[in-house]
């Protein structure tokens, strides 16, 4: 299957007075076409950062350090975001590429009805009142919500509701790519599900592709093709949805999914000691002050991305057969 999207050596961070503080770190990952990607993850590991550096929305002090993000769209034209002007952006997004936020059910303005903040961007991309309005109806049926929620204001609406108007948004111009952070945030676990259905649908329907944010590794296994797990800024694991479920390889990965309860009263394991702060990094593998498996060379040297297996890619020195073997 094809790349859309083909991410190499990209960075962000924080930008201070004397130095940039390293968020996300050399990055490599495709994107393909038609599928579900979901980045998994703690609170605080780089998955919001990468979503806003791809969408070219990161804002001071955030900053983009390098890299590229090549997007490849069906009619043969490719484009590296990194290299993008703003008006560029502005052309790009919404038609080719589109975001829903974290926190995005509170991201409607109050004052403004649905139909006004669903066909303003429309408008921009030069299509006329009625053709907006058209597609608007269009998008709230693919959510499975009623044309007269056009005329509601935001909180009029549940936050299930709001949740699914922001999707629709989000779709109503059939984007090639679709990122979504932390789409099921704050929701009840029956709106939950109904939304990861809709964005199955949404999938299914358009033929979008989808890179979905989130920390739950239960909504990943629901409805994600392959999962790619971020530590520190990192990508530790990439693979297969069911790969990685059944036999994840990076430790960071096995207490992830160790700490998922399957059955009642079972004892969850959880994971030792905190993700490290961007400030703090460590040098060498940067799990390795809370690996079971850790060795003394994971202390010094960073492990590479590399394949394990089958579409399975780990960044672990427990694979690398030299290193192991003087452990």
């Amino acid at each position: 299957m094809p790349a859309l999207l083909e991410i190499r050596g990209l960075s962000a961070g924080l930008q201070g007075r004397r130095s940039v503080t390293q968020v996300v770190s050399n990055v490599d990952l495709d994107v393909r076409s038609g599928e579900i990607l979901g980045v998994v993850g703690e609170s605080g590991c780089g998955k919001s950062t990468l979503a806003t550096a791809i969408m070219r929305l990161l804002v001071p002090p955030q900053v983009l350090q390098s890299g590229s993000m090549t997007l490849r769209l069906n009619k043969g034209s490719s484009y590296d975001l990194v290299k993008l002007s703003e008006s560029e952006l502005r052309e790009l997004r919404w038609r080719h590429l589109s975001y829903i936020p974290q926190g995005s059910m509170n991201s409607l303005n109050p004052v403004l009805r649905v139909e006004r903040q669903m066909t303003d961007t429309l408008i921009q991309h030069g299509l006329s009142d009625k053709e907006a309005r058209s597609r608007a109806i269009a998008a709230l049926e693919l959510v499975n919500l009623e044309p007269k929620i056009l005329y509601s204001y935001p909180h009029e609406l549940s936050g299930g509701m709001r949740q699914r108007v922001i999707i629709a948004a989000a779709v109503s111009m059939r984007p090639a790519l679709i990122v979504a952070d932390e789409l099921t945030t704050a929701l009840d676990v029956v709106t939950q599900r109904q939304i990861l259905q809709e964005l199955i649908g949404i999938r299914d329907e358009l033929g979008a592709t989808i890179i979905l944010i989130t920390h739950d590794m239960g909504v990943v296994a629901q409805i994600a093709d392959r999962v790619a797990v971020m530590y520190a800024g990192k990508i530790a694991e990439l693979g297969t949805v069911n790969g990685i479920f059944e036999t994840p390889l990076h430790p960071y990965s096995q207490g992830l999914i160790g700490s998922i309860p399957r059955e009642s009263g079972q004892r969850v394991e959880g994971l030792l000691g905190e993700a490290p702060s961007p400030w703090n990094y460590p040098t060498g593998c940067r799990f390795h002050p809370r690996c079971p498996k850790v060795f003394a060379h994971c202390r010094a040297q960073t492990p590479a991305l590399q394949v394990q297996a089958s579409d399975r890619w780990a960044a672990c020195h427990l694979y690398d057969a030299e290193v192991a073997a003087d452990a």
